[in-house]
């Protein structure tokens, strides 16, 4: 044992060195190999885990996937496994009311968070054709499929379709343009229902 781990010295304190002193050393290669998966296997553990909410996570009028209304965004940071950066275009930070998103590449594109007092408040979806509802509903389908999706509990609210939820204080608001549901939102009231999002907010 105690050899091993002098070899797993001498590989992390110079692998290159310890790979070319002797290649026809097939023990050696074979610990160079697995000395290599075992750094890379920590790698995505601890460096780069792997993202918890993903495009494939579900919608719910208080959730989206790990992520729930009301959490701190450090706390959904830490059971997404993503990182959500502040969009500062709000220019509305001082006032208690902005919004974050998931970083670049996460497949989470045009996603947003509001944050009040920095509790999640709302999830806004704006043109992402692959994040769905629990329920089944989603951006680009038709303003009749989606009454037939959530029927009696949906009521149209001048351009918007509204899904009150089994949780009275939460709903579901759909933004419509030409028969197609172009976005919508989730979350607590009254912020869900804020047609301008954080400026309609009153600190």
């Amino acid at each position: 044992m105690r050899s091993i781990i002098n070899k797993f010295d001498e590989f992390i304190n110079n692998p290159v060195k310890y790979t070319s002193s002797d290649t026809r050393d097939i023990s050696k290669l074979i610990i160079t190999l697995f000395f290599s998966w075992i750094i890379f296997v920590l790698y995505l553990i601890y460096i780069h885990p792997v993202q918890n909410v993903t495009s494939k996570s579900l919608v719910n009028f208080d959730s989206l996937g790990k992520i729930k209304i009301n959490m701190t965004v450090q706390r959904a940071e830490e059971v997404s496994r993503l990182q959500l950066l502040p969009i500062t275009s709000s220019g509305l930070i001082n006032r208690g009311c902005y919004y974050v998103e998931p970083q670049a590449g996460s497949g989470l594109e045009r996603i947003r968070f509001m944050v009040i007092k920095d509790a999640i408040a709302t999830i806004e979806v704006s043109r992402n054709y692959t994040l769905t509802t629990a329920n089944g509903a989603q951006v680009g389908q038709s303003i009749d499929e989606v009454k037939a999706i959530y029927g009696k509990n949906l009521v149209t609210k001048d351009n918007t379709l509204v899904y009150t939820t089994p949780k009275k204080k939460f709903r579901i608001v759909f933004e419509t343009d030409r028969d197609q549901i172009t976005g919508y939102r989730a979350g607590r009231l009254p912020e869900v229902d804020y047609t301008n999002g954080c400026f309609d907010y009153q600190n």
